[in-house]
C-alpha cells in the first residue's frame, strides 16, 4: 500500500508539486489573515526597577538604594513576589504581580510608589 501511494507520488511529480504549493500558498494566505496572536503570552505580569549608581559596593548599594526600594514597593496591590539583586553599582528589584493584573495597572502603581521616594 505504502510502496504504491510512492511509486504513484515518484510518476506524478508534477501533480505533487502543484499540490505542495497550494498547499503552501494557502497556509501563508492563512497565516496572514490570522487576527488573534499565535503564541500568547502566559508569564505573570512583571516590572522590573533598575538602580544604577556607579562606585558604590554591592554593600552600600543593598543598604542605601535595594532595601529602601524595596520598604516602598512592599505594599502594592495584587503584588505576588519581589525578588531583588545588587552588585557592583547597580540594584534590580522584580516584582511579580498576581494573575488579572494588567502590565499598565501594575507599573503604574509602582511609578506612583516611587515617585515620592528619595534616597538620602
Amino acid at each position: 500500500m505504502i510502496e504504491h501511494f510512492v511509486t504513484l507520488c515518484f510518476n506524478r511529480r508534477g501533480l505533487i508539486g502543484f499540490a505542495f504549493l497550494l498547499l503552501a500558498f494557502y497556509g501563508w494566505y492563512s497565516w496572514t489573515q490570522l487576527s488573534i496572536e499565535a503564541y500568547p503570552d502566559i508569564s505573570d505580569t512583571s516590572a522590573q526597577v533598575i538602580t544604577q549608581v556607579p562606585g558604590l559596593a554591592a554593600e552600600e548599594i543593598e543598604q542605601q538604594i535595594t532595601v529602601p526600594l524595596e520598604r516602598e514597593i512592599i505594599g502594592i496591590p495584587g503584588m505576588h513576589v519581589m525578588r531583588s539583586n545588587s552588585t557592583f553599582g547597580l540594584s534590580l528589584i522584580t516584582v511579580v504581580f498576581k494573575d488579572g493584573v494588567q502590565d499598565y495597572w501594575a507599573r503604574q502603581r509602582l511609578r506612583e510608589r516611587l515617585e515620592g521616594h528619595s534616597t538620602p
